[in-house]
Formats: C-alpha cells, structure tokens, sequence
C-alpha cells in the first residue's frame, strides 16, 4: 500500500508543463518564478513574473561557449529566448545563480507576501524524509527549491522493478543519473511504501524522467545535496509569509540548519 504526500499549490504542476524547459542557465531562477507565481505573486512594478525577472533580482551572470555542452543528454535545442540582458563571463567562478542571491530576489520580488527558509542540512535519507514528512504537515503550499549536484542521483527513468524495491526497503541495482552539473530541482513528493521511500523531483528538462517528472530514493537525494564536490547543496522552502515562523521552528527543532550556503555561483 502507498502513501503519496504532495507539496505545493495545484496550480503549479500545470505552470510547470508551461514552462518547460528552462532558459539556458537559468535553472534557479526557472523555479523561481514558478514558485512565486504558484504562491500568488505574478507581477512586479507592472513587469511579468518570469525566468528573467527573477535572474535580474539576482544578479545571475552567463557562462560564455556552446550553450549544447550544457544540456543534458536527450536535449538538443537550447532555449535563449531571453527577455532582458544578462552580463557575460568567460569565468566559471562568477556564472550561475548564487542560492542566497535566489532567495532574496524571490523575497524582494514578492514585497513581503514570500518568504525563503534556506535548509542546509544535515543531510542523509532520513533527513531528507523528515524534512518532506515536516514540511507537508506544517506548511503545505511550500515549494521547495533543492540546490543539488545530480551526479549522485539514480538514472531520471529507473525500471519499475527498482522503484518497487525502494519503496519495499529493498537494495536496488540501478544505473548513475545520466546528466552531472550542478542544478535546481523541486522536490515535490513522499512517497511511502511498506519499509521505504521515494521522493518525486520535477526538473527544468522534459528528457529528464518523464516530462520533467521522475523518482529518487531519499539516500540519492542526500547524496545529491552533499554534493561531493567541494560545494554545499540545500533546499530553499519558498512558503507564504505567514507560515514562515511555524515552518522555521518546526525545522529548527527537527535538528535542521536553517542558513544559506555556498553553491559557487
């Protein structure tokens, strides 16, 4: 028997569909906008809520070269169909999105009705279920926005037979996720079974799983925000403001960090 817990507005899985795929580079700041929009705030100063507003608010800076070499195996047009202008670089350090520059242009752009609880960690399999089993009861409309390296990660399509294993507490042989960068997803899902877990992931790609869906053990996702490559990973809990305190101290309690951290962007 299942158990199946979701998080965010309902509104948000059609949004996504919309969306898709990503503006190159813009990951973070993809799942910026469709928090905020999810959570209500759809215009700034007369100005749409999208991609491009958010990487503006935060300052994200664009790595130069082939914009291909980015993409993740099965995609093969890349999306520059940017509304506004964004400064280039030809230095990996200075590109990218940085997770703390994300979060206080969500909060500036919502003006007050969004707030950000940046989680840090620790992280193991059974933090990264406590932190959905925590959040799903204490702030449900809550998007949240995981910083990861998916190297860690199980392949975006696994065999039924080893999603069933998962969920039965069950070691599973399956292959690496087929795409190593560091990225933004939204974990959406806990799934329970009889002794395991799955988490569901929407990501910024449709050849990533299934339409941009697919399920992770939560020892993968651990492993994904541990990184393992000299960054830190985290989740972002892009939640009303009203609900921010109760979801705070919830965390706080559970053990969790509740600050930002360096994703080298």
């Amino acid at each position: 028997m299942l158990d199946v817990g979701t998080l965010g507005p309902a509104s948000l899985a059609a949004d996504h569909a919309a969306e898709l795929p990503q503006k190159d580079q813009l990951c973070g700041c993809f799942w910026g906008c469709l928090a905020l929009r999810a959570l209500g705030v759809h215009e700034l100063a007369g100005e749409p809520v999208d991609q491009d507003l958010v990487a503006r608010e935060a300052g994200t800076v664009l790595m130069g070269g082939d914009p291909l070499a980015w993409l993740p195996p099965g995609e093969t047009t890349n999306r520059a169909d940017y509304r506004l202008s964004f400064p280039p670089t030809e230095d990996p350090a200075e590109a990218g999105t940085g997770t703390e520059a994300l979060a206080g242009a969500i909060e500036r752009i919502a003006a007050g009705a969004v707030s950000v609880v940046p989680v840090a960690g620790p992280w193991s399999a059974a933090t990264v279920v406590s932190l959905l089993e925590r959040t799903l009861s204490t702030a449900p409309d809550a998007v949240l926005i995981a910083n990861v390296r998916t190297g860690p990660l199980w392949t975006t399509r696994p065999s039924p037979v080893a999603l069933a294993a998962a969920l039965a507490g069950e070691a599973a042989d399956v292959p690496g996720c087929e795409w190593d960068e560091g990225h933004f997803v939204s974990l959406f899902a806990l799934v329970r079974g009889t002794t395991g877990a799955l988490i569901g992931v929407r990501d910024t790609y449709r050849s990533l799983g299934w339409q941009g869906h697919h399920l992770q053990p939560p020892s993968a996702i651990a492993a994904a925000l541990n990184r393992g490559d000299g960054r830190e990973g985290g989740v972002l809990c892009v939640v009303p403001s009203a609900t921010a305190p109760a979801l705070r101290a919830a965390l706080g309690s559970d053990g969790f960090e509740l600050r930002m951290w360096d994703n080298g962007s």
